[in-house]
């Protein structure tokens, strides 16, 4: 069987539908592409031991009893740090090599005489009616995006050279034909 992003991006999935429901627990992705337009991929989630803890724990063992390919294209580690008094437990899955940007579900790239321009389209989690008011502003993922070149034109404040970080809320994941796009010069 061979490597298949797609298939793995159940994974971020799984947990990316946790981090909404449970609002206990964050996730990101890093995508690092290269000038061929294939990219490392790392995705995390993290939650307060003492609060989500056990649901990260048992969350993290069904998906790669689910995902097989995970055990053998994805290294995995997780771990416990403290930060201002609370303990926090990270789950942590990374590509053991490059893939086709293409290849990460929604994700579209092209390069085109030294520029380049990437594209992620995000599906619609939940209808607007679902979300809170007080909820809407909640971020549920990061995600960070390293391009080859310094990114000119992003849809998000945060960029810095070649960076750039978008901070997914629940009110975004509530939208039609949302799309995370970055270009270089």
């Amino acid at each position: 069987m061979g490597f298949n992003c797609k298939k793995t991006a159940s994974l971020l999935a799984v947990v990316f539908c946790a981090a909404i429901f449970s609002g206990c627990i964050q996730s990101s992705q890093d995508i690092v592409i290269d000038e061929e337009g294939n990219a490392f991929v790392n995705f995390s989630a993290i939650a307060d031991k003492s609060e989500a803890g056990s649901e990260l724990s048992q969350l993290s063992w069904q998906v790669q009893q689910l995902i097989p390919e995970l055990n053998t294209n994805y290294e995995s580690r997780n771990y416990t740090f403290e930060e201002d008094y609370t303990e926090y437990l990270v789950y942590e899955w990374t590509a053991k090599k490059k893939v086709p940007v293409t290849d990460i579900r929604g994700a579209t790239w092209k390069a085109e005489n030294g520029s380049y321009e990437f594209q992620l389209y995000l599906d619609r989690v939940f209808s607007p009616e679902e979300i809170l008011e007080a909820d809407k502003n909640d971020v549920v993922m990061k995600i960070t995006l390293k391009m080859p070149e310094e990114i000119i034109i992003a849809n998000t404040p945060f960029v810095e050279e070649d960076t750039a970080k978008w901070m997914i809320t629940k009110e975004l994941l509530s939208q039609n034909n949302t799309v995370l796009r970055a270009i270089t010069e």
